[in-house]
C-alpha cells in the first residue's frame, strides 16, 4: 500500500514538472520577442550598457555578431504621432512574417524592421507594397529606407546614417522607397556662391525667360551640391526674398506670405516650381508692355545703341556727349527707370544675344571675329568670359552644341525623306 502511494505521489510531481516545464517553454516564447526587442533597441539607440545589451542578445539567442542581416527605415512624411508609428508597425509586420523578422519596433521618428530572409529585390517589393497599402487604408505617405546586407554588430551606425537618407527623399518625388547605397550624403558643410544679383536685376527688368534661364542654374547648383534640406530651404528662402524685392510696392506683403511655402515645402522640386512661378508672375509685371511707352529721349538711346551695338566705344556718356547733348547722369537715371535695367547691362544682353545668333548662323567662323562684330574689338578674351557668364558656357562650346544641333537636324530630315 505504501508503495502505491510513493509511486501515486512521484506521478504527481512528475505531472507537475513536466507542465511546469511546458509552462517554462510557453513563457519563453512569449518572452523572447519582448527580450530580442529590449536588447536590440538598446544596443542601436546607445542606452545604458549597450554593449552589454547586443552581448546579452547574442548570447541569449545564439547570435553572431557577424551574422548578415538587413535594415529599413520607414518614416510617415509627416510629423509622426504613436498612431502613426503603430500602423506602420503593424503593417510591416503582417507582410513580411514573423518567421522572417529579426526586429521591427518603433524607434524614435520611424519604424525599423530587421531581416536576413530578403533579397534587395524583395525587400524593394515588401516596402513598396507596405507604401501601398498605408496610403490606401490611413491616407498617409511614407519615406523607406533600406540597407545593403550588413552584420548586425553595424546595426547602430547603419541606423543612424538610413534616418538621415530619409531626408534626402526631399530631392525627388517619386523615388519614396531608396537604397541608402544610392544616396551620396555630404559629409562636409555645402557652400554655394549663388548669383542671387543676376536673377534679381533679370526680373527686374521684366526679363521673364532670363530670369527662368538663370533659375534653371541656381537649382540644377544646389540640386547637384545636395545639401541637408534646411539647408536647401535657407538658399530658397534667400533667394525668393531676392525675387519678392522686385514687385511693386503694394503686392510685397501678398508675396512674403509665400516664404511660409518654401519653410513647409516637403520636396525640392515643390519648392523649385513655387519660386519659378512667382518670379516669372513678378517679371512678366515689369515688362514694358511696348516700346512706345518710352520717352522719346529712351527711344533715341535704344535706337543709337542698335545702330552702334559693333562700336568699341558705345557708352552712355559717348551717347549723352556726342550724340544726345544731355547729361549722363540724367541719361542712365531714365534709362535705367524706363527699361529697368542698367546702361551697361542692357548693352551687354543686346551684345550677346548677337553673338549667339552670329554663332549659330555660322556668318562668323573665328571667335575673335564674333568679338569684334559685337563690340569687343581685339579683347576676345574678355569677350568669351562675359559669354561664358551670360549663358553658362564659351563661345566654342556654344559653337560645339550648335553643331551637334544643326547635324543631327539634317540627320533627322534624311531619314524622314528617306521614309517617304
Amino acid at each position: 500500500m505504501r508503495q502505491k502511494e510513493v509511486f501515486s505521489h512521484d506521478l504527481c510531481d512528475n505531472e507537475a514538472n513536466e507542465s511546469f516545464e511546458r509552462l517554462v517553454l510557453q513563457d519563453a516564447r512569449l518572452v523572447k520577442p519582448i527580450l530580442r526587442e529590449r536588447f536590440l533597441k538598446d544596443y542601436i539607440l546607445g542606452t545604458g550598457d549597450a554593449d552589454e545589451a547586443f552581448n546579452m542578445y547574442c548570447s541569449a539567442f545564439s547570435v553572431d555578431r557577424r551574422t548578415p542581416v538587413r535594415m529599413a527605415v520607414i518614416k510617415p512624411d509627416r510629423p509622426s504621432s504613436y498612431d502613426d508609428l503603430f500602423y506602420i508597425k503593424n503593417t510591416a509586420g503582417g507582410y513580411l512574417g514573423e518567421d522572417r523578422v529579426i526586429l521591427n519596433t518603433s524607434m524614435q521618428d520611424c519604424t525599423l524592421l530587421i531581416t536576413d530572409k530578403l533579397s534587395e529585390k524583395e525587400m524593394d517589393e515588401l516596402l513598396q507594397h507596405i507604401a501601398y497599402v498605408v496610403r490606401e487604408c490611413y491616407d498617409m505617405d511614407i519615406i523607406s529606407v533600406y540597407s545593403r546586407m550588413i552584420p548586425i554588430q553595424d546595426a547602430p551606425e547603419t541606423f543612424k546614417r538610413m534616418r538621415a537618407c530619409t531626408e534626402y527623399s526631399f530631392y525627388s518625388e517619386s523615388a519614396r522607397v531608396i537604397c541608402e547605397s544610392d544616396i551620396k550624403i555630404s559629409r562636409d558643410s555645402v557652400t554655394l556662391t549663388p548669383q542671387y544679383s543676376g536673377i534679381e536685376e533679370a526680373v527686374s527688368s521684366g526679363n521673364e525667360n532670363k530670369t527662368l534661364v538663370l533659375l534653371e542654374e541656381f537649382f540644377s547648383e544646389l540640386e547637384r551640391s545636395m545639401p541637408t534640406p534646411a539647408v536647401a530651404k535657407t538658399y530658397c528662402l534667400e533667394l525668393y526674398v531676392c525675387i519678392i524685392r522686385c514687385c511693386e510696392t503694394d503686392k510685397i506683403d501678398i508675396y512674403m506670405k509665400g516664404i511660409v511655402s518654401i519653410q513647409e515645402g516637403r520636396s525640392f522640386n515643390e519648392i523649385k516650381e513655387f519660386i519659378k512661378t512667382k518670379a516669372a508672375e513678378i517679371a512678366r509685371s515689369n515688362t514694358p508692355k511696348n516700346i512706345n511707352i518710352y520717352s522719346s529721349l529712351i527711344k533715341d538711346t535704344i535706337r543709337i545703341i542698335d545702330e552702334n551695338i559693333g562700336n568699341e566705344k558705345l557708352s552712355l556718356r559717348w551717347i549723352a556727349s556726342t550724340i544726345l547733348y544731355t547729361n549722363v547722369d540724367y541719361l542712365g537715371k531714365i534709362f535705367k527707370k524706363e527699361t529697368g535695367m542698367n546702361f551697361s547691362h542692357y548693352v551687354m544682353e543686346k551684345r550677346m544675344e548677337l553673338a549667339k545668333t552670329l554663332i549659330m548662323e555660322g556668318k562668323k567662323d573665328r571667335i575673335y571675329e564674333v568679338a569684334e562684330k559685337v563690340g569687343y574689338g581685339s579683347n576676345s578674351q574678355y569677350f568669351s568670359q562675359v559669354f561664358k557668364k551670360y549663358t553658362g558656357i564659351s563661345p566654342l562650346e556654344y559653337k560645339e552644341i550648335t553643331r551637334l544641333s544643326s547635324k543631327n537636324k539634317l540627320n533627322s530630315d534624311s531619314k524622314k525623306a528617306t521614309a517617304f
